[in-house]
C-alpha cells in the first residue's frame, strides 16, 4: 500500500512538473550551480524556482535567447556546447567546439552568438536557432568578449598582443586592426563597449589605467581619459546618455555626458567596484562588487548616492531588469540571487541552486551595449 501510494505521488510531481511553462525566457532568469551539473529556472515574476535542468557536465556560461525558446550553455574544460529546448524541456544538440568556450556574447538581436577564448585564441560565430556554427577562425588572437555593432555588420575586439582595437567584418569574415599603444609588455586591455548608436567605442588600459574613446567612422582615438590605477570595462548606460568609467583602486567614478562628451560628474563612491546595473531613464543606478559585499545606489539627477548597505553575500555579477525596475544579483558564494527595486530601494533574496552561483543569465536584460 505504502508503495503504491509512493508511485502515485511521484507520478503526480512529474505530472506537476511536465505542466510548467518555461517557454517563454522573457519571463524567466537562469542560475547554474558552481559545483552541481544543474541550472535552476526562475520565475521574474514569482520570484521562485519553478523547474530545474540536470546537465550531463558543469556549466560555465549560459545565454537564453530572448524571442526563442532556446537555452544555450557551455563546459569550458570539455569544449562543449548544448541547445537545449525550453518548449519541449530537452537538449536538443551537443557540439564539441573547435576552441574553448569561455566567453560566449549575445548580438543585439537574439539571433546570434560570438565565442572567443582568451587563453588560445580562435572566434566562433553560432546561430541558436540553426544550433550550428555560421563560421569559424581559427587563427583569431586570445580575446575577452567581443562587442556587436547596433547593425550587425562588426564585431569589435581587443588585441593586448599588438596593443589594438580589431574589427571583424561578418560578411567578408575578415578582421581590420588599428594600432592603439606601442608598449607591448604593458598592454591588459578591457572588452570593448560602445555608445547606443555605435558611433564610439571604448575600451581600457588595465595597466595603465587609461581609458580610450574611439571614433568608428574615422578609425581615430578622439579622446584618452586617465582614471587611475585600476580601471574596470567601461559602461554605457541603457538610455545611452551617460558613458561610466571607475577606478576599482581609488573608487573614483567618472560620468561623460555622450551627447555633448562633457564630463557630468567625478565623484569618489567606493573602492573595488566593477558590477553596473542602470534603472530607468539613466537616473538610479546600482554599484557593486564581486570582491565584496558593498553597495551603492547613485542617483544621476541628484549626483549623489542615495542609498548604501551591504548584501549577505559576495556577488558573481549584476543584471537589469528589461524595464529598468529592478536589479539582479546572483551570488558565488551562497544559493541565492539578490533583488533590488531601484526606486524604493528594498532588498530581497530568492533562493536558487545548492551550493551558490557558477553563471546566470536573465531571458530579457537592460544592459544592452556592455
Amino acid at each position: 500500500m505504502r508503495i503504491l501510494l509512493l508511485l502515485i505521488c511521484l507520478l503526480q510531481s512529474a505530472s506537476v512538473l511536465s505542466d510548467i511553462d518555461i517557454s517563454n525566457p522573457r519571463a524567466l532568469m537562469f542560475a547554474a550551480d558552481n559545483k552541481e551539473n544543474i541550472i535552476d529556472v526562475i520565475s521574474i515574476k514569482e520570484e521562485k524556482v519553478i523547474y530545474q535542468i540536470e546537465t550531463e557536465n558543469h556549466v560555465d556560461n549560459l545565454l537564453s535567447t530572448p524571442y526563442a525558446p532556446i537555452l544555450i550553455y557551455t563546459n569550458i574544460e570539455k569544449s562543449l556546447l548544448y541547445v537545449y529546448d525550453l518548449k519541449t524541456k530537452k537538449m536538443v544538440k551537443e557540439i564539441v567546439l573547435p576552441i574553448s568556450p569561455r566567453h560566449m556574447v549575445l548580438d543585439t538581436t537574439g539571433t546570434k552568438i560570438a565565442i572567443s577564448d582568451s587563453h588560445k585564441g580562435g572566434f566562433i560565430l553560432f546561430s541558436p536557432y540553426a544550433a550550428d556554427i555560421i563560421f569559424y577562425i581559427d587563427d583569431f588572437p586570445q580575446t575577452k568578449d567581443v562587442l556587436f555593432d547596433p547593425n550587425e555588420n562588426e564585431i569589435f575586439y581587443t588585441n593586448n598582443d599588438t596593443g589594438s582595437i580589431g574589427i571583424l567584418n561578418i560578411n567578408t569574415r575578415r578582421t581590420y586592426e588599428i594600432s592603439i599603444l606601442n608598449n607591448e609588455n604593458k598592454n591588459n586591455l578591457s572588452s570593448p563597449s560602445r555608445s547606443l548608436d555605435g558611433r564610439n567605442i571604448y575600451f581600457s588600459n588595465f595597466v595603465s589605467g587609461e581609458v580610450f574613446a574611439l571614433n568608428t567612422f574615422s578609425k581615430i582615438v578622439f579622446q584618452t581619459f586617465n582614471i587611475g590605477s585600476k580601471p574596470i570595462r567601461p559602461y554605457t548606460t541603457p538610455e545611452g546618455i551617460f558613458l561610466y568609467m571607475i577606478d576599482q583602486e581609488s573608487g573614483r567614478f567618472i560620468s561623460i555626458d555622450q551627447q555633448y562628451f562633457e564630463e557630468y560628474e567625478n565623484t569618489i563612491i567606493g573602492e573595488d567596484i566593477n558590477l553596473i546595473t542602470v534603472g530607468r531613464f539613466d537616473r538610479m543606478n546600482l554599484l557593486a562588487s564581486s570582491d565584496n559585499k558593498n553597495y551603492y545606489i547613485y542617483d544621476n539627477v541628484r549626483k549623489s548616492i542615495v542609498d548604501s548597505g551591504e548584501f549577505k553575500y559576495t556577488p558573481l555579477t549584476s543584471l537589469g531588469s528589461h524595464d529598468g525596475k529592478t536589479a539582479y544579483i546572483p551570488f558565488k558564494d551562497s544559493p541565492y540571487i539578490g533583488v533590488i527595486n531601484l526606486e524604493n530601494k528594498e532588498v530581497s533574496y530568492i533562493e536558487a541552486t545548492n551550493m551558490g552561483i557558477g553563471a546566470f543569465n536573465i531571458g530579457l536584460s537592460n544592459n544592452v551595449c556592455h
